[in-house]
């Protein structure tokens, strides 16, 4: 069922689809929490974040979406063949007034580099244009995280420019780059 288009409807009411033979998308669920948490907190995901996680219950909001139009949108990344947790996908900065939206992934590291992110981004991107309607998709991503620079613009996202000392990365100014894709 397609989201009904509009300035004040934009609902994420249905599930995408990533075409990729190892995972699948689904709803975030509290069970999920723990093993996310596991995977920020690895050094090789933490340091390309800017997440600043001190618990496990830090994430909860993420398992209690209400899909509310405006409400941040985070599904789970599981292995097709057991349904095992291994990263996430989804959107945060939901504007329906503007029908935009920011995309987030994260990803465990030994699954890196076999197209999960960029599998996942170009999905959700499809979804959030063709579907809920949206008009502009846009990422941030840390200056240093080239792995992500490469999913972003193999999904059609295009350079907008650098946004300095944009966020506070653990209490330090980080700079990022701001991709988009527009409808």
């Amino acid at each position: 069922m397609a989201a009904r288009r509009g300035a004040d409807a934009l609902q994420f009411t249905t599930l995408p689809a990533v075409e990729h033979p190892l995972v699948a998308l689904r709803e975030m669920r509290a069970a999920d929490l723990e093993a996310w948490f596991r995977i920020l907190a690895q050094p090789a995901v933490y340091e390309h974040t800017s997440w600043n996680l001190a618990s496990v219950d830090d994430l909860r909001t993420y398992a209690e979406q209400d899909r509310a139009p405006g409400a941040l949108v985070r599904f789970a990344l599981v292995r097709r063949d057991d349904g095992a947790f291994i990263g996430s996908a989804g959107f945060h900065s939901v504007s329906p007034a503007h029908r935009t939206a920011e995309i987030a992934y994260d990803l465990a590291p030994e699954f890196w580099g076999r197209g999960i992110a960029r599998a996942a981004c170009a999905a959700l991107t499809g979804w959030a244009i063709d579907h809920v309607g949206l008009q502009r998709v846009q990422a941030t991503t840390l200056s240093t995280n080239a792995r992500s620079v490469r999913v972003l613009e193999a999904c059609g996202f295009e350079r907008e420019g650098l946004l300095r000392h944009y966020r506070l990365v653990r209490g330090v100014p980080g700079d990022f780059w701001i991709y988009a894709r527009l409808a």
